[in-house]
């Protein structure tokens, strides 16, 4: 009898993908795209955790850094291009710098200046001289950003048309009261407390609202 149809599945032979073939190739494909997400997403929340740790570890060490080089340093923030940035205060020809054996006066006139120091007229912010690599802009990596920064000057938020927020770190080993509001990329807020009694960077998983009232007090 003669032949109705011959197929051919040797080399060169014309073979199609069948219906289950195809439904195979787009599962592996999917589970494939799923793994890759987790993992970038897991990758970037551990870059935002770290980012968040450089920054709090920033705070703690410029407040001993001040003490051990008897200089002002200072924190400044870019809200609009999620960036922190740290320099030493000096004036154009002398360095800000204090007597080791200063002793103070009584702490309820001294306070004030204590926590808020002045800077003498004519400082600019400069490189730091024994930390020039934190000179460079850091960049909050991801989606993670800066909601607002508080210190005792005020409250500065995204889209606010003024200088950059900031923060001072004494000598006298104090730093100023500031609130530091973040948004992590999967929109968790973030409040760091910069606590001017200890120098430490206080982390919480919140909005969390702290106000300056020690200038209102008599």
């Amino acid at each position: 009898m003669p032949e109705l149809a011959k197929t051919s599945s040797g080399p060169g032979g014309d073979r199609g993908f069948t219906l289950i073939e195809l439904i195979l190739v787009l599962v592996i494909v999917g589970l494939a795209m799923s793994l890759a997400a987790v993992r970038l997403g897991t990758l970037d929340y551990w870059r935002e955790q770290q980012a968040l740790r450089k920054l709090t570890d920033t705070v703690v060490l410029l407040n001993n850094q001040a003490v051990m080089d008897q200089v002002f340093y200072r924190l400044e923030f870019d809200l609009e291009k999620n960036q922190y940035r740290v320099g030493a205060m000096r004036p154009e020809d002398t360095a800000v710098t204090l007597p080791t054996n200063y002793t103070p006066p009584l702490l309820q006139l001294e306070l004030a200046n204590l926590i808020s120091p002045a800077i003498p007229d004519g400082s600019t912010m400069i490189p730091p001289p024994n930390m020039p690599s934190l000179a460079e802009p850091i960049t909050l990596p991801g989606k993670m950003l800066f909601a607002d920064i508080v210190t005792t000057r005020g409250k500065t938020a995204r889209g606010d048309k003024r200088n950059n927020p900031f923060l001072m770190f004494s000598p006298r080993g104090f730093s100023e009261f500031g609130v530091l509001h973040l948004s992590m990329g999967d929109d968790t807020p973030i409040t760091i407390l910069v606590n001017p009694w200890t120098g430490l960077a206080e982390v919480y998983k919140e909005y969390k609202d702290f106000e300056w009232t020690l200038a209102n007090r008599n």
